[in-house]
C-alpha cells in the first residue's frame, strides 16, 4: 500500500487496521500503528468523526481532528443500511486488527461483534476500548476522560490539599490509546507464534488510567495487614520564579544537591540536618524550597538555568508550547515536524516518540478529509469502478 505515492515504511508495514473508532482513545490508537507503517483505514459514518467539528478549522479540516489522525485513508459508510455493514464486513476480511470505541452492543446491532467476525476471519486482532468494560455495574454508562479521572482518585492528588482537580488535558483517553495500542502489538505477535490465530482484547478506560496513576499514592495501601500511616502531603513539584522568569526541577541526590547549593551561592546548606541524605531532604523538600527560591529569584533564568546545566542539577524553564517549539533540543529532536501538502499548506503535528534503527518510520500524511479515499479503498477490496458508482448513488458510501 501506498500513501502520497509512496510505499509505507515502518515496523508495521503490511498490517492493514480497520479503525471505526472516533473522539480520542481509539483514534490516538490507530494512529500509532499508521505512524508505524501500517495500513490504517478510517471508516466513518455519514457525518463523519465528531471531533472534525471541533475548531480551529482550516479549509474545513479541523486541528485538533488532524493531530489524531494523521497517516490514515479515510471512507465513508453508511452502517445503518444493511448493505453497508456487508461492505464494512468485507473490508474485516482483509484486515489484521480492527479498532472500535463503540458503547456496548452497538456492534451487535451492526454485525461487527468478534465472534461473528472470527468466523470469517480466524487471525482477526479484534481491539475494543470501553470505558468501564463490556460488564459490570458501569457497564452501559457514557465515559469520558473527565468521568474517568474522577472516579480513580487522582484529582485530589492534583489539588493539592485544596479543591480536587483535574488535569486540564483527556490524559485518561490518551493513556487507554498507548495502553489499546501496547496490546494490540502483543496480541499480534502473539498470533505470530499461535498459528495465525487472532483474539478478542479488550482495553477498559477506568483500569488503564488507574494503572498509570495509581502506583505513587498506592505505596500507602500496599501491605494491607501493616498499619501505615501516610506522610504528610510534600510540595515536591514547585515552581520557582527566576527574576524574568520560571523554573522547575528536584534535587534528590547528593551531587544535585551540592549543586544547586554552588548556583544559588548556599554553601550553609551543605551542613543544615535537615538536608544531610536524600532521605531528609525529601522529608523537608518545602523547608528546602523555602531556602532556595530567594536566592533563584535574584537570578535571571538564562543564569540560572546555564549554571544548573554546568552543575548537571536537574531544572528547566516553565515554558509555553510556543516557547517549546524554539526549544534546541526538541528542534534537534524534531519534536514538531512541519511537512508540506498541496492544499492545506505547512502542517505541523508531531514526532514519533521512538527511533528504529532498521525501520525508520515516515509522518507523511496529513489527516484525511472526510471519505477522501473512499474509492481507493473500495478499488483495493476489488470492487468494481461502476459498482462504486452505484454504492455512491444509492448512499451506501460517500
Amino acid at each position: 500500500m501506498t500513501m502520497n505515492g509512496t510505499k509505507r515504511q515502518g515496523p508495521c508495514a503490511g498490517l492493514t487496521v480497520l479503525d471505526f473508532s472516533t473522539m480520542v482513545s481509539g483514534p490516538m490508537a490507530s494512529q500509532i500503528f499508521g505512524d508505524l507503517g501500517a495500513d490504517v483505514i478510517k471508516v466513518e459514518a455519514t457525518g463523519g468523526d465528531t471531533m472534525r467539528a471541533v475548531f480551529p478549522h482550516h479549509k474545513g479540516l479541523g486541528a485538533f481532528f488532524s493531530q489524531y489522525n494523521r497517516n490514515k485513508r479515510s471512507i465513508v459508510v453508511d452502517l445503518k443500511s444493511e448493505e453497508g455493514r456487508g461492505l464494512a464486513r468485507q473490508l474485516v476480511l482483509r484486515s489484521d486488527l480492527l479498532i472500535e470505541n463503540f458503547r456496548p452492543g452497538v456492534t451487535d446491532r451492526l454485525g461487527l461483534n468478534y465472534d461473528e467476525l472470527k468466523m470469517q476471519n480466524p487471525g482477526l486482532v479484534y481491539l475494543s476500548i470501553k470505558g468501564f468494560g463490556e460488564d459490570g455495574p458501569y457497564r452501559d454508562q457514557p465515559a469520558y476522560d473527565q468521568v474517568i479521572q474522577g472516579l480513580v482518585g487522582f484529582m485530589a492528588i492534583q489539588g493539592a490539599g485544596g479543591d480536587p482537580e483535574p488535569i486540564r488535558n483527556p490524559m485518561a483517553d490518551k493513556v487507554s490509546a498507548m495502553s489499546a495500542a501496547m496490546s494490540a502489538l502483543a496480541a499480534l505477535w502473539a498470533r505470530e507464534r499461535n498459528g495465525g490465530i487472532g483474539q478478542k482484547v479488550v482495553v477498559k478506560m477506568l483500569d488503564a488510567w488507574a494503572a498509570f496513576v495509581s502506583q505513587d499514592e498506592l505505596k500507602n495501601h500496599t501491605f494491607i495487614d501493616s498499619a501505615v500511616t501516610p506522610p504528610p502531603l510534600r510540595q515536591m513539584y514547585r515552581v520557582f520564579d527566576t527574576q524574568d522568569g520560571k523554573a522547575i526541577g528536584l534535587i534528590i541526590q547528593d551531587d544535585q544537591f551540592r549543586g544547586i547549593c554552588a548556583v544559588v551561592d548556599r554553601p550553609d546548606l551543605l551542613t543544615d540536618p535537615r538536608f544531610a541524605k536524600p532521605g531528609e531532604r525529601l522529608r523537608n523538600i518545602g523547608e528546602l524550597h523555602d531556602e532556595l527560591t530567594p536566592s533563584i529569584a535574584r537570578l535571571t533564568s538564562t543564569a540560572f538555568l546555564e549554571a544548573t546545566r554546568r552543575h548537571e542539577v536537574p531544572m528547566a524553564p516553565v515554558n509555553t508550547l510556543e516557547q517549546f517549539f524554539e526549544d534546541p533540543q526538541a528542534k534537534h529532536n524534531k519534536t514538531f515536524p512541519v511537512f508540506a501538502d498541496a492544499e492545506f499548506g505547512r502542517i505541523r503535528t508531531l514526532g514519533f516518540f521512538a527511533e528504529f534503527g532498521q525501520t525508520p518510520v515516515a509522518l507523511e500524511a496529513r489527516a484525511p478529509k472526510l471519505g477522501e479515499h473512499t474509492n481507493e479503498i473500495l478499488r483495493d477490496a476489488g470492487i468494481a469502478d461502476e459498482e462504486i458508482r452505484r454504492l455512491r448513488g444509492a448512499g451506501v458510501v460517500s
